[in-house]
């Protein structure tokens, strides 16, 4: 397992800590954001310890340009916020978006600050670059192509005042059995969930421009539903009725959290629709919860241009019943966080955890009350776990029950499948809820990072002479195949606590339920590969092959980059594969790129049965007369280049070229490469590309990226530089 990670920060808000399907963990502290991102070291090296596994990069989230976000005039009273406009902007909250939506199929950071504003972040060349590539809050203004100064309601309704990623909705494939899924069926569609300062819940989709004509502008963000949260209902039942105090709090409540349930799809699907999936909404206005259901529909789009979704979204925001059938829980002050079980528990119930004032309320959901197509008010259950019964403390100190639940994550057991709930409070007690076991008193117990946290809690109470005077508070919780990574920190509690900026300790500890469970730990934090299976069971290089040599009949006359495309892979046909039947696939590529262009292909076709074979650079007479866009020319000296080798390319002066691990083209152009993180195989970057071209990329060399987005050999996710 790894060794704890000691960090100079302190956590500026609850839910600190997340750990993306990248496998890196970012941590929230103050104005910055600090990546944690494994070292990668190689089979001989020797494994490093603590502080010298992790790559750390800091970056600054909180600095804003007036072209990205104009300053904002003091309001009057109804529009005041004092986090938007006098703090620091420290961060309040990060999570990482799924895979598939960033570059290179990566995950992207979300980051809110007090100030209200929502940013995304993705890296950038070399590891250790980040940059800020969209700003949520544009999507909200009323007229977001035209953004102007902002005022009165369009100010509140730009405001952000919580977030969360949604789960990715997957498309269905596509029923023509010879064409790669796309990347909506493999990754999914991407959604966003957030409330403003208006009491509005909006589901946002977020998609990346490949070929964006703006780079600074990569995201595509699409309002989809819009749901104004308000109501004659109390929302601080704790205030004493008709007060001054009551009167107040309602004027002024917002939506403080939003969590979105996992998608199911409904039991009556919509016929106008290629998928439909429907999901609960559970929020918090003021203190209490509120519970919604959004209805989204994927419809095929008949746009064929850069780049146009496949697949367009619907989406409707409505009241849930389950509102008004369930005052037992909906009454209940929450005091925390909101978190949906990312499946069903073995009833088939869809569990809604809440952290209330005493501890945490777990609410069961049968599909069909979830959906909404069963409303009767007994077939759901609610039970709460109080946080008394996991601590036993004498004396008259202060009680560490008392204190909120600061954060909670799901841990799936990679054995059997189970799902249990972990949560830690700001006193430093930590539980652990399985799923499966809710209806018995049995389900609760003490996590194995707790006693870590413990330990390190112990050594600092010795290390001051505390004298047991000592509390651990945890700020964030993060889960990843069978691991839970806990952040937390240490101080005194008889004391008045001083410390200076240059003083703030934080520790990372990772723990797994399973004492027998020990992962490798380049295993553990290597990325996560497509949602389904590989497009093809065959060997990679021979699937691309294929998949370009199918494509040769549809290819236009004017389309030369397709047809450069296609001989390419002709060619490495011939020189690395030995299958007879993707060898005579290359030959009919061949003869019709010959038919077609006009070109001398007669020693490829001839080559074609031969075992072992390479094919001689062309001359200067064949790379100037028809056909000659198929053939390669060395930039530097003119000459034609060989074909010998799926993976190197040189020419008859001598110069040599990696190929390209997916076109199979000879990369000769400085810049314009992608590697796989992993294997360090070069790739050309197809973004570069389109860029250069003004976006213009032919449709096969579009879907040839979009179907083998991942490295070929290993699966790593690509980067834009070593």
């Amino acid at each position: 397992m790894l060794s704890p990670v000691e960090l100079s920060l302190s956590a500026s808000c609850f839910d600190a800590l997340a750990w993306s399907p990248d496998g890196d963990l970012a941590v929230a502290a103050g104005e910055h954001v600090q990546i944690l991102t494994l070292k990668n070291t190689g089979q001989r090296s020797p494994v490093p310890q603590g502080q010298d596994q992790w790559n750390i990069t800091r970056i600054r989230v909180n600095l804003f340009t007036n072209t990205e976000w104009q300053p904002i005039k003091p309001q009057n009273r109804d529009d005041f916020s004092i986090a938007a406009e006098q703090s620091t902007s420290t961060v309040v909250g990060i999570a990482w978006s799924p895979p598939g939506l960033g570059c290179f199929r990566r995950s992207v950071l979300a980051v809110l600050t007090s100030n209200l504003l929502l940013s995304l972040w993705e890296p950038v060349g070399v590891k250790g670059q980040w940059t800020r590539v969209a700003i949520v809050n544009h999507a909200f203004h009323l007229d977001p192509s035209a953004p102007g100064k902002l005022d009165g309601l369009e100010l509140r309704r730009s405001n952000i005042r919580s977030f969360q990623w949604c789960p990715p909705l997957h498309a269905p494939p596509s029923p023509s059995s010879n064409s790669a899924p796309g990347p909506e069926t493999r990754w999914g569609v991407h959604f966003l969930m957030a409330t403003n300062d208006s009491n509005e819940i909006l589901l946002l989709r977020i998609r990346r421009l490949i070929s964006a004509q703006n780079p600074s502008l990569p995201y595509s963000i699409e309002k989809l539903a819009l749901y104004p949260v308000d109501d004659d209902q109390r929302r601080y039942p704790a205030a004493c009725s008709g007060s001054l105090l009551q009167s107040a709090l309602h004027s002024k409540a917002r939506v403080l959290s939003v969590s979105c349930g996992p998608w199911l799809e409904p039991s009556q699907p919509t016929k106008d629709s290629a998928s439909s999936a429907v999901a609960m909404v559970a929020a918090v206005f003021g203190t209490l919860p509120r519970v919604f259901k959004i209805t989204v529909a994927l419809h095929a789009s008949d746009r064929v241009d850069g780049d146009a979704p496949k697949f367009e979204a619907r989406a409707n925001f409505s009241d849930h019943p389950l509102g008004q059938f369930a005052p037992e829980w909906t009454t209940r002050c929450v005091n925390g966080p909101l978190k949906w079980a990312p499946a069903p528990n073995h009833s088939g119930s869809i569990v809604l955890f809440v952290a209330t004032n005493i501890g945490l309320l777990t609410v069961s959901i049968p599909r069909g009350v979830y959906d909404g197509s069963a409303t009767q008010p007994d077939q759901f259950d609610n039970r709460e776990w109080p946080l008394s019964t996991l601590a036993k403390e004498d004396g008259e100190g202060p009680k560490r029950f008392l204190d909120p639940i600061s954060a909670m994550t799901a841990l799936c057991d990679e054995t059997c499948g189970a799902w249990s709930l972990h949560m830690g409070t700001t006193g430093g007690l930590g539980a652990v809820l399985n799923m499966d076991d809710l209806e018995t008193d049995d389900a609760q117990k003490f996590p194995r990072w707790s006693k870590l946290m413990e330990d390190r809690l112990e050594q600092f109470d010795l290390n001051h002479d505390l004298g047991g005077q000592s509390v651990a508070r945890v700020w964030g919780l993060a889960s990843r195949r069978g691991v839970i990574a806990v952040l937390f920190s240490k101080h005194p509690t008889d004391m008045i606590e001083y410390r200076i900026t240059s003083d703030d300790k934080s520790t990372i500890v990772f723990a797994s339920e399973d004492p027998d469970y020990s992962p490798d730990v380049q295993t553990l934090f290597a990325p996560n590969s497509s949602a389904t299976e590989s497009w093809s069971a065959q060997d990679q290089r021979e699937a691309v092959i294929v998949f370009l040599l199918s494509s040769t009949g549809q290819i236009d006359k004017d389309d030369k980059e397709s047809q450069r495309l296609i001989y390419a892979s002709a060619c490495c046909a011939i020189v690395d594969q030995q299958g007879a039947s993707i060898r005579s696939q290359a030959r009919q590529s061949f003869e019709q790129l010959a038919n077609l262009t006009g070109a001398d292909l007669n020693e490829e076709i001839s080559k074609c049965s031969d075992d072992s074979v390479t094919i001689s650079a062309k001359s200067i007479d064949q790379l100037s007369g028809p056909g000659a866009h198929l053939f390669e020319r060395c930039e530097i000296c003119e000459a034609g280049i060989a074909w010998a080798s799926a993976t190197e390319a040189q020419c008859a002066g001598g110069h040599l070229f990696a190929r390209c691990g997916l076109t199979f083209l000879a990369i000769q152009e400085p810049g314009i490469s992608k590697y796989c993180s992993l294997c360090q195989k070069e790739y050309i970057n197809e973004e570069i590309v389109a860029r250069s071209r003004e976006g213009s990329l032919s449709s096969t060399y579009r879907s040839l990226f979009e179907a083998f987005d991942t490295c070929l050999y290993c699966r790593g996710k690509f980067q834009a530089g070593i």
